[in-house]
């Protein structure tokens, strides 16, 4: 009985949360919904349409697409993140939307240089807007409702993603049986095509509410020069104690979530359909817990709840090496994503709080860079492990290494929530 009282006053209080948002948040939330249906229907058919006969690029291309991407955002995000501090949040955001002229170019400009070059546009301007997402939360939010509006963005993003994954997958055959026109894996690139143009235009339609959000705060005029200076920077031993886990986590993440896809089909030889089941489950599961992390976060703590998902999710991962079948494999993969990510809205807030409001987008930037410059190199590491068939390695040096960094991150930070 007193469970099911506790289960209704956290849900009251979740639901009551979200009311209270303001409006800015409410559009921002708005946006997201629309831009995560519009990167589901992209992400799961780009490459596929880029693989087409008819369009006739090679794996090994598409893979150089993503390396070259991840590490432009790697790089960008530091000056992406003096951008922001410079003009704005708001401009930072509508900047960043004009990323989509480069996908849309990418539809038509079957060349591989210029797809090269609009990947890495796509990518070099999109990272501005993902640089202002977390300081635009955090300044649109009051203190007992921030990690709820975190964490909601964080799931709607996700849940979105896997409804338009699943759009995406079905709607170049749909469109070409009603054009008449072939489909499977031979099929049209007609209705590729309408697809991702679709997935475009909903990116476009996302704009509007950020263009209807009003700021209230005056922007204060930054000299550039002192930006590059990093002369905003006025908590550099907090911003590094988070770098280093979060690069640590970064370079151990590379070898295995990028790759999560290959390893499946070489060691269980998973079809496509099982692979996207498995993805789509992942998903929705981690969906579920990153709205269920703020009532975590209240109840012990930011920082207690970022080091246990992040160790709870470690036997996991050595799980799906040693597992001796699919389903026991695809079942701690599935946990695993859960319990690793669901804590993520949960850091990026303290690391919005223990910050001052003129380096957070800054701060923000770092972090990306931490993250992503360390992945992108570990990523080519352990695909040359696992196509000589070595599975266990990549997992063994991925535990050691969140091991590491979550042992690290409750070394900084345990008594800084206490102190703030």
């Amino acid at each position: 009985m007193k469970k099911s009282l506790h289960f209704r006053f956290s849900v009251k209080q979740y639901i009551k949360r979200i009311r209270t948002l303001s409006r800015n948040a409410k559009l921002y939330l708005t946006a997201t919904v629309m831009q995560g249906l519009s990167s589901g229907i992209w992400g799961v058919i780009f490459y596929l349409y880029l693989n087409l006969p008819e369009v006739g690029f090679h794996p090994d291309f598409i893979g150089n697409m993503f390396t070259a991407s991840a590490l432009a955002t790697g790089f960008v995000a530091l000056p992406a993140g003096l951008i922001c501090e410079r003009i704005g949040l708001k401009k930072a955001l509508l900047i960043s939307s004009t990323a989509n002229l480069f996908n849309l170019a990418q539809i038509f400009v079957l060349q591989a240089p210029l797809l090269l070059f609009a990947s890495l546009g796509s990518g070099l301007i999109g990272t501005i807007g993902w640089v202002a997402s977390a300081p635009f939360m955090m300044e649109n939010s009051r203190e007992e409702e921030r990690t709820y509006l975190f964490s909601v963005s964080w799931a709607f993003m996700i849940i979105m993603g896997v409804i338009g994954s699943y759009i995406g997958g079905v709607m170049p055959d749909a469109i070409n049986i009603f054009a008449r026109l072939p489909i499977g894996e031979n099929g049209s690139a007609f209705g590729y095509r309408v697809a991702l143009g679709i997935s475009v235009m909903l990116m476009i339609v996302s704009v509007i509410p950020i263009v209807l959000v009003r700021e209230e705060k005056k922007l204060e005029k930054r000299r550039m020069v002192d930006l590059l200076n990093l002369r905003n920077i006025k908590s550099p031993s907090t911003i590094i104690k988070f770098m280093i886990p979060t690069s640590i986590i970064g370079f151990g993440a590379g070898f295995i979530v990028p790759l999560f896809n290959l390893f499946f089909k070489l060691k269980f030889s998973a079809s496509t359909e099982q692979v996207g089941i498995m993805s789509a489950l992942s998903s929705i599961t981690l969906g579920i817990g990153t709205l269920v992390a703020p009532l975590l976060s209240e109840r012990l703590g930011k920082v207690k709840s970022v080091v246990l998902c992040e160790f709870l999710s470690m036997p996991f991962i050595m799980l799906m090496t040693l597992a001796p079948n699919l389903t026991l494999a695809s079942t701690a993969f599935i946990i695993r994503n859960a319990l690793m990510n669901m804590s993520g809205p949960i850091n990026t807030t303290l690391q919005m709080e223990l910050v001052t409001e003129k380096e957070r987008a800054t701060t923000s930037g770092l972090m990306i860079m931490a993250d992503n410059i360390p992945r992108a190199v570990t990523a080519s590491v352990s695909g040359r492990m696992m196509s000589e068939s070595d599975f266990f390695t990549p997992f063994l040096v991925t535990t050691i290494t969140y091991f590491m960094a979550s042992s690290l991150y409750y070394s900084f930070f345990r008594k800084a929530e206490a102190k703030r």
